[in-house]
């Protein structure tokens, strides 16, 4: 009862081979004619999605260019000195929140739906966001960036989402807008942070100095952020829910993993699922490649050129970042689904990873060009970089969410984004202390200087190929790619039962 059994005109209409029966009171199957079979990109979703993403990622870094005065102005740290142990504890505590509640958050997303999630996230970015902006105690600053980490539970579910309104197919296209609006937001944010905090001190003849925003110096980008949360609450209500709520869930994943006998329900762990775990780690090592370089690519580019760096002004360095970031929004809303399409999630991993290699040896002879060559040639190569850096995570975006059943992917992600934010906790104090190393030997005979911070680098992109490369790596998360190459379709069933 309550369920219409498709026919012909049904299976026309909604063009979803995968799906035995409509429930027309299921929300998930009222959205299912978006996977069909012959289904294009739905581009106007995955653009409010990806709205939705960047009012998630704008709090993330907003923060960085002004905590040093915020800090400062909380009169905690006894000298100048210390300032930079209590502002990295503000800038830790988001994520620290993040990962004790990503994976409850995936599995409250699964159970309620992404639009719940959406909804909570929204009104936490508003409340903890303006209660950050305007705190005068930095217990009160840290408790909130804690809280906004751990009570905003977005991005699991968004990357759920954003597949989930996909098909095989046009999965890419899904997927790559979490990419860009998170690249989106990490250029945003802190550029939005840099210029509106501060306002009386940085435009005196425009902002009062006894004003409230005077009184409140660092409240405008924070009352920017949330007016965006308030935009991205009107666009969550115009989402379609994608979570069923009926008790059979057939889907590609329970088509292509499990014996038809078998029951769509999950009968073992996430934990014990060794595709998903698999995936979580190449994600995990290329997250952790990423914010390290993120991190010696600031420190490198500003120090001074005798201690073998770059010697450039932080806007300069600003401007290459931004310059990327560019690049990575139009290379994945145009090239990058087109290529994830024919190479299929694995290779479009692998390969990008590889060249990854080539251009982090060349990095380091920068520093030997001068003028107007050496601003090109930085450039192209942190251009290039970002854009590659892109396309693996996507890549591996592709390869959690092909690893579960669609009522599991809220709570595969949060596990993924767990690990991950482990890795961005070590990532950066490993490059921080490589770094340091690198600087007291610009003279020795093998990887001399800054050459040998990126040769550590090199080494855990080594390792992060090695991660996509079977039998670690199960062939059956490959699945777009055997949509346009069947004949090289493996056995379902081995890579599941060998492990």
């Amino acid at each position: 009862m309550g369920v219409l059994e498709r026919g012909e005109k049904e299976e026309d209409e909604y063009k979803v081979p995968l799906l035995e029966s409509l429930y027309p009171d299921c929300p998930g199957c009222k959205c299912a004619y978006l996977t069909g079979k012959d289904a294009g990109p739905p581009f106007k979703l995955l653009s409010m999605v990806m709205l939705v993403d960047l009012c998630n990622g704008l709090p993330i870094s907003s923060l960085y260019p002004f905590i040093y005065f915020m800090v400062d102005d909380f009169g905690i740290a006894a000298k100048k000195e210390d300032i930079g142990y209590y502002a990295g504890a503000v800038g830790s505590a988001f994520m620290v929140g993040r990962l004790v509640s990503s994976v409850p958050w995936g599995i409250f997303a699964d159970k309620y739906g992404r639009k719940t999630v959406f909804y909570l996230g929204l009104i936490t970015t508003i409340i903890f966001q303006m209660i950050f902006g305007t705190t005068k105690n930095f217990w009160v600053a840290i408790s909130a960036r804690f809280l906004l980490g751990s009570l905003n539970g977005m991005t699991g579910p968004l990357k759920a989402y954003a597949s989930e309104v996909c098909n095989e197919q046009n999965q890419a296209w899904g997927l790559s807008t979490i990419s860009t609006s998170w690249s989106l937001g990490l250029i945003l944010g802190p550029a939005m942070g840099g210029y509106f905090a501060r306002p009386a001190a940085n435009f005196p003849s425009i902002v009062s100095q006894d004003g409230f925003l005077a009184q409140y110096p660092y409240i405008l980008p924070s009352i920017i952020q949330s007016a965006f949360a308030l935009v991205g609450f009107v666009v969550v209500w115009n989402l379609p829910e994608t979570v069923h709520k009926h008790e059979k869930i057939d889907s590609s994943f329970d088509e292509y993993q499990r014996k038809p006998s078998e029951s769509a329900e999950p009968k073992e762990s996430l934990l014990s699922n060794w595709a998903l775990m698999a995936s979580v780690t190449v994600y995990s090592v290329w997250s952790c490649v990423e914010f390290s370089f993120t991190e010696i690519f600031s420190l490198w580019s500003v120090s001074p050129r005798a201690s073998d760096g770059l010697g450039l002004p932080t806007s300069a360095a600003g401007i290459v970042l931004a310059v990327s970031g560019f690049s990575v929004f139009v290379f994945n809303m145009t090239i990058f689904p087109i290529i994830a399409h024919y190479l299929g999630p694995i290779l479009v991993t692998r390969v990008p990873a590889m060249i990854t290699v080539v251009l982090l040896a060349l990095f380091p002879f920068v520093s030997r060009l001068d003028g107007t060559l050496e601003w090109i040639a930085l450039n192209i190569l942190a251009l290039t970089r970002t854009v590659l850096s892109t396309a693996v995570l996507t890549g591996t975006f592709m390869l959690i969410n092909n690893s579960v059943p669609t009522n599991q992917r809220g709570a595969a992600n949060g596990i993924s984004i767990t690990f991950v934010a482990l890795a961005r906790t070590v990532g950066p104090a490993f490059a921080g202390a490589v770094f340091a190393w690198s600087q007291s030997r610009p003279h020795a005979t093998f990887l001399p200087g800054v050459q040998l911070v990126f040769a550590a680098l090199e080494l855990c992109v080594v390792v992060a190929i090695i991660t996509t490369f079977p039998p670690f790596l199960p062939k059956t998360t490959n699945r777009p790619y055997y949509i346009t190459h069947p004949q090289e379709e493996p056995d379902p069933y081995k890579d599941v039962e060998s492990h």
